[in-house]
């Protein structure tokens, strides 16, 4: 008999929403393999659901984050080379090597820093100053990207248990709290102000879920950064002259985290509804306020 975990808290027009489902299968996926977690959609409802072949534990939750937690905290600190992930390609190829020692550890997470190594940069540097070129995702929102690593670490140490599952189901408060501006809700133009935006004011911040920030995080390790002729390429992402566009397929048909791969490894004039896939989100990335923010997102079909 299999098991249905549903995550009404997230959706499926969100681009923010739909990598942290990622994020979600692929931690479940490496924490409890016996599981055989597979993720797919509610074409009714538009949000998430992972099916198992084992009920996950009660306690579910509170084993993930302990799990998170002790990797954010080991000695080697696999996951985070530095603060900044623009940084110079001998560091980071220094990092993403401990990165793949870390995978013969006894770590349950053993391989997620590796696979993160993976997605945050093309180990390519730009000639003109010798750093890697960073995701298409990118961290750059304004002076909180100089200190992405150190943030992801911090939401790491700060969730809790019940906020993490409230979020999940959708019945918790939205919070402010460190984020890499991947919800299209957070592009906030200063016409729609009363204020100038520069002007930091108590409860002017953009109330979100942490949660999902974090297992958001955690999906970039289905879409890797790659080195091409014409610069980093980051899979998911089309545009004449650049990153513009990141587009993602909705299915109805439950995948595990490999057959998912083959899945969003297609091109986008590939998906159609006799692969289960019944709807194509796509959101232009673009950058306002010296940061970069996702568009509210449209159907491609």
């Amino acid at each position: 008999m299999k098991h249905t975990l549903e995550l009404p808290g997230l959706r499926d027009d969100n681009p923010r929403d739909f990598l942290a489902a990622l994020g979600l299968l692929r931690l479940i996926d490496l924490l409890w393999p016996n599981t055989q977690a597979q993720l797919f959609w509610s074409v009714e409802k538009g949000f998430p659901l992972i099916l198992t072949i084992d009920p996950l534990a009660e306690d579910w939750g509170k084993q993930l984050l302990s799990e998170l937690k002790n990797l954010a905290e080991h000695d080697e600190s696999p996951c985070f080379h530095g603060d900044i992930i623009k940084t110079e390609i001998d560091h980071f190829r220094g990092a993403a090597e401990k990165a793949r020692q870390f995978t013969q550890s006894q770590h349950s997470l053993a391989f997620l820093p590796q696979w993160l190594y993976a997605c945050y940069a093309g180990q390519l540097s730009d000639e003109s100053d010798g750093k890697t070129e960073p995701s298409a995702f990118s961290f750059a929102n304004g002076q909180g990207g100089k200190n992405l690593l150190r943030d992801v670490r911090e939401l790491i140490q700060t969730i809790d248990c019940i906020n993490f599952e409230k979020s999940l189901l959708g019945i918790e408060t939205p919070t402010a709290a460190k984020s890499m501006r991947w919800n299209p809700k957070e592009y906030r133009p200063a016409a729609y102000r009363a204020h100038n935006p520069g002007t930091k004011l108590k409860g002017d911040e953009t109330l979100d879920y942490p949660a999902f920030n974090l297992l958001a995080f955690f999906g970039l390790t289905f879409y890797p950064s790659v080195p091409t002729s014409k610069g980093s390429k980051t899979l998911g992402f089309k545009g004449k002259r650049g990153p513009d566009e990141f587009y993602w397929p909705i299915w109805e048909t439950p995948l595990d985290a490999n057959s998912l791969i083959s899945l969003l490894c297609l091109p986008v004039e590939k998906f159609c509804r006799e692969m289960g896939v019944f709807h194509v989100w796509s959101s232009r990335r673009f950058s306002a306020d010296k940061s970069l923010y996702f568009a509210p997102a449209s159907t491609i079909f």
